[in-house]
């Protein structure tokens, strides 16, 4: 039995598909009583749980082997993967995949990154089997996130400079995802996913121009607008303050930048193209 955290987010909603297509036994393990019953009416297992509160864990780890981790960039957030991952191994759970991202690293300057660094560290520390999938920048943060300026102002708004970033789409994260949950022969292993080709804003925005027959500007924004903006539209101050450094990560680590190959080697299939994304999702800019 596999067990899906993060089940409701871009990548689990897509894990979750790809899961039911191999007919693979799993459940999944999400916060909201509504999320449940949703899960539940597409005949999919499902039992409310919270990382945060560690008298969940027992009941949603009963009877799973192996365990996608999958948690929400919060302060606290390395503390609540040690304590769940102490129920892991207190259930006998065998097998820990755990989502990451490139440049993961308990030392860097970003929170988001340094979160990701600890975790994967007392992951490795457990005494379980794991392995760690570091996806880079998502395809679908472009809709999530900048398709109303596009579609209002015709303008992208990022504090990216013309950092180069391997965008990625969650369903070839996904599809990696499943293939390492559902294989042999990925212990212990650190997977690094990115898309076929890396890309400045400044490139989107061009390849939006070109698609949607208008022209879309980028605007590179100053660092302290960029955090007023984020915290202005709900975001707290923490995670603002993240993503700003987040970027500074891709505009100065080459390595963030490099393509590589490992989507195709793990699911036998080429990610999809930047270009793909953008033209399936068209109406949203």
């Amino acid at each position: 039995m596999i067990l899906i955290t993060g089940a409701t987010g871009k990548i689990g909603k897509e894990l979750v598909l790809d899961l039911s297509a191999r007919r693979s036994e799993f459940k999944v393990m999400t916060r909201s009583k509504e999320a449940v019953k949703d899960f539940e009416g597409k005949g999919i297992k499902a039992i409310q749980g919270d990382f945060e509160t560690s008298g969940t864990h027992a009941a949603a780890l009963a009877n799973v082997e192996t365990v996608f981790l999958l948690t929400s960039p919060h302060p606290g957030g390395v503390a609540c993967e040690k304590t769940f991952l102490a129920a892991c191994k207190a259930k006998g759970v065998r097998q820990v995949v755990r989502l990451s991202a490139i440049g993961a690293n308990p030392w860097v300057a970003s929170a988001l990154l340094r979160n990701h660094g600890k975790g994967e560290a007392q992951l490795e520390d457990s005494g379980l089997r794991w392995t760690i999938l570091r996806p880079n920048i998502f395809m679908q943060n472009l809709v999530a996130f900048m398709a109303p300026t596009v579609a209002k102002e015709s303008t992208l708004y990022a504090p990216a400079g013309e950092a180069l970033m391997p965008w990625v789409d969650t369903r070839d994260i996904a599809a990696v995802a499943a293939t390492v949950l559902t294989s042999e022969g990925h212990d212990g292993l650190v997977y690094e996913l990115t898309g076929p080709e890396a890309l400045t804003y400044k490139q989107v925005a061009e390849r939006l121009s070109k698609l949607l027959g208008r022209q879309i500007s980028y605007v590179d924004v100053p660092d302290g607008a960029a955090h007023q903006s984020m915290v202005s539209m709900g975001m707290s101050p923490w995670m603002a303050e993240g993503m700003i450094t987040l970027y500074h990560h891709f505009k100065d680590n080459g390595h963030s930048a490099q393509v590589l190959e490992t989507v195709e080697r793990i699911t036998g299939h080429a990610p999809r193209t930047l270009s793909a994304y953008l033209k399936e999702n068209e109406a949203a800019f």
